[in-house]
């Protein structure tokens, strides 16, 4: 929230959580990414080197914020990300789960097109047909 020009009201959680920061790198550019998420203090992440000039994100749920944070940066050659949370031995177990409404929603918005573009070309082909006509 602002008040005026400059001053500015953050309200935090009194729960506080420290961030798990983990570095990513892309094997084909190694370029390397500092990631550091869930942790709720909004200015947490500043005095970090690696971090300066980036700012966090809030974590928003179903459209309400959760007063976690997230902040990204990327590595310049030879920096280091700090202390990160990963471990060697653990192997990455992300997966992606499909979401049923967001597949019924592309189809729906793909037949939506394609009944667009059916009325625009039976509009174009009806207009020329009258222009032949006349």
């Amino acid at each position: 929230m602002f008040f005026g020009t400059g001053t500015r009201l953050t309200i935090e959680p009194k729960e506080q959580y420290e961030p798990e920061v983990y570095e990513l790198s892309d094997t084909k550019t190694n370029e390397k990414v500092c990631l550091a998420t869930g942790f709720t203090r909004h200015n947490l992440m500043k005095d970090w080197t690696a971090f300066s000039g980036t700012e966090a994100s809030q974590i928003v749920e179903d459209g309400k914020p959760t007063g976690v944070y997230n902040q990204v940066a990327v590595l310049e050659a030879g920096q280091e990300c700090g202390n990160t949370t990963e471990k060697a031995d653990e192997p990455c177990a992300a997966s992606l789960e499909p979401d049923e409404m967001v597949n019924l929603a592309s189809l729906t918005v793909f037949g939506l097109r394609v009944i667009f573009m059916k009325t625009v070309v039976f509009n174009v082909l009806m207009t020329l047909r009258l222009w032949i006509s006349q």
